[in-house]
């Protein structure tokens, strides 16, 4: 029995720390649903996209170091998240214009962020504005997506300001032009997501491809930052779409009544906050689109198309990726003869 209480203990004290790890996801996800739950009567059903992305804002910038004192960061996000909306109406208006708007805006966000060594304060900016450019409105509805960007983007900023400002660096906003390299890591990095990114959204535009927006956001995921990412997921995103498709038609489709339905989203949002899988996390992110996407499409239209524009942006990823990396490579050769 001696043996068995230390045993005993260490059992109690995983429990403990599962407990507490629970809460305190629990109380994340509640606040996701209140804080989404009165967006959407606010501002309209139609920009809950907006939402959703102001709230990522808020979840990564909540402790993130642009690499400058936090009340200039803390002051640029909500121009940027402004000027983000802005950029996505007037890139909507002509594939040309949406050119030059695109280059410049995505351009921004990652020079902003070039400092965070987190590698995860780029994508409220660049995965939002691919968003919002998805979702176009006009009228009463721009106007309140606009509002709702500068309020809770001021709101974010100063969230941002409070939890950094001991932690964050000292430099000015002159840290946003510190010279950059094409030997950079960093530089590599961002030259070819925008030379892969930009050229995409453009092909999607003039060729009006059904929800190209996900093939953008395919190319935005697996050109990640992080090297040691890129394989892995160039290699688990095609299936993990296809899965997440399947279960959406099986369970929405067959087994689940339309009553149950919102329990059911909510349960796997809840569940999804422990999954670290980048398969089982893009599975889910396939689920929960085609739910939005099932307002506009019927279910079965919307999963062919979600799996064909995977596709078109994995191919994609693939030729860019090996064509940036043979320019590189010759830039090194260039360097060492020089």
């Amino acid at each position: 029995m001696v043996y068995c209480f230390p045993v005993i203990c260490d059992m109690k004290g995983k429990i403990r720390t599962i407990l507490r790890m629970i809460a305190g996801k629990l109380s994340v996800f509640l606040f996701c649903v209140l804080f989404i739950s009165g967006y959407n009567p606010l501002f309209g059903r139609e920009n809950s996209i907006v939402g959703v992305v102001l709230l990522m804002s808020l979840l990564i910038f909540l402790k993130a170091d642009f690499g400058m004192a936090a009340v200039y960061s803390g002051a640029l996000i909500p121009v940027l998240l402004v000027a983000m909306g802005l950029c996505a109406k007037w890139s909507a208006l002509h594939p040309l214009l949406g050119l030059a708007i695109d280059t410049l805006f995505l351009g921004a966000g990652l020079q902003a962020t070039r400092q965070d060594e987190s590698r995860s304060a780029y994508l409220p900016f660049l995965m939002g504005f691919v968003m919002l450019r998805g979702y176009d409105v006009s009228g009463d509805l721009l106007w309140k997506r606009m509002v709702s960007l500068a309020v809770i983007g001021c709101f974010i900023g100063l969230v941002h300001w409070m939890f950094n400002r001991r932690t964050c660096g000292r430099a000015g906003l002159a840290a946003l032009t510190a010279p950059l390299s094409r030997y950079g890591a960093w530089e590599r990095w961002a030259m070819s997501l925008l030379g892969t990114l930009i050229p995409t959204m453009l092909v999607g535009d003039l060729l009006s491809i059904p929800k190209s927006m996900w093939v953008n956001l395919t190319v935005l995921s697996l050109m990640t930052p992080v090297e040691e990412e890129l394989i892995h997921r160039r290699r688990l995103r095609v299936p993990a779409t296809i899965l997440g498709c399947v279960l959406f038609l099986t369970l929405f489709g067959w087994l689940i009544p339309q009553s149950y339905q919102t329990a059911v989203i909510l349960l796997a949002g809840f569940l999804s906050m422990f999954i670290t899988s980048y398969f089982i996390k893009t599975a889910y992110n396939s689920f929960s689109a085609l739910v939005t996407a099932t307002l506009l499409l019927p279910a079965h239209t919307a999963a062919a198309t979600r799996i064909v524009n995977n596709l078109i942006g994995a191919a994609v990823t693939v030729v860019s990726l090996f064509f940036w990396n043979r320019l590189f490579r010759r830039w090194d050769k260039s360097l060492q003869n020089s």
